[in-house]
């Protein structure tokens, strides 16, 4: 397995996009901090002081789907990770052994192998007259034969083969993995921005019923207030008001018809 550190630029350019990315890069100066995700905000809110932390909410719906976004993209770029040394090995393998199937008298055996590779494929997928079959028989058995006589390079090649196959896998796997990182960053760029739209729109409310509660508690105040006022003027004027009857006698009644004959007498 590689040790860990870090990577030549030639190997970094030849790495599958969705290994590129894994590779530690240099945090430039000035660099914003990113928002935190509702996955990663109690990992934060635990590095608060007791004292400072704040009580946790439960969690909406939104915000449980793209925690189990966040945690599926984060299973997937850990699976890259593990392919990476895979890829550096089978690559590495691969190098270490080109040079035995190069040297003298490989050529030859790679094409005496290709050459069996068609003939035992051809054997099983065609038709042949039981003669023309077996010239082939014939032809393959003399085949291995000579590839008996060089089996260190057969075996190089054998071997090279497998390890050019099973990168081929890492690789498909590699493809595979990066598609369904695509998908699941964008499931979290949306779930995401539906629940920063669930937080604005949450605390908007609250701001409104906060300034609906406090617009109430002035109403009441002033109205207090008012009412204490007007209790402390009345009592302020009570001194000075004096006490009277309202209602009007039968003498007084008589006393205003003769005044009104009276002066009616006296009018010209």
């Amino acid at each position: 397995m590689d040790k860990p550190g870090k990577a030549k630029a030639s190997d970094i350019a030849e790495m599958p996009d969705g290994l590129k990315e894994l590779l530690d890069a240099p945090v430039e100066e000035g660099t914003p901090p990113a928002i935190l995700l509702p996955a990663q905000e109690n990992a934060a809110q635990g590095l608060l002081n007791p004292a400072q932390q704040q009580p946790q909410l439960p969690k909406t719906q939104r915000e449980t789907e793209l925690d189990g976004f966040i945690a599926a993209r984060q299973g997937i770029i850990e699976k890259l990770r593990e392919k990476n040394p895979q890829v550096s090995q089978a690559r590495r393998k691969i190098a270490e052994m080109v040079p035995v199937i190069r040297g003298s008298g490989a050529s030859h055996t790679m094409k005496l192998a290709a050459e069996a590779e068609h003939i035992e494929f051809s054997i099983a997928t065609e038709a042949y007259t039981p003669k023309k079959e077996k010239e082939l028989i014939k032809r393959l058995r003399d085949i291995r034969q000579e590839l008996s006589k060089h089996k260190e390079i057969d075996d190089a090649r054998k071997a090279v083969e497998a390890e050019r196959r099973r990168l081929h896998e890492l690789v498909s796997e590699i493809r595979f993995l990066e598609r369904g990182l695509d998908e699941a960053r964008k499931k979290c760029d949306a779930a995401y921005a539906e629940v920063l739209a669930e937080r604005k729109a949450a605390y908007e409310a609250r701001q409104k019923n906060r300034e609906e509660r406090r617009q109430k508690q002035y109403d009441e105040l002033k109205h207090r207030v008012h009412e204490q006022k007007k209790r402390e003027y009345a009592d302020e004027i009570k001194p000075y008001m004096k006490d009277y009857d309202d209602t009007v006698s039968m003498d007084e009644i008589v006393q205003i018809e003769k005044k009104g004959k009276k002066d009616g007498k006296e009018s010209p």
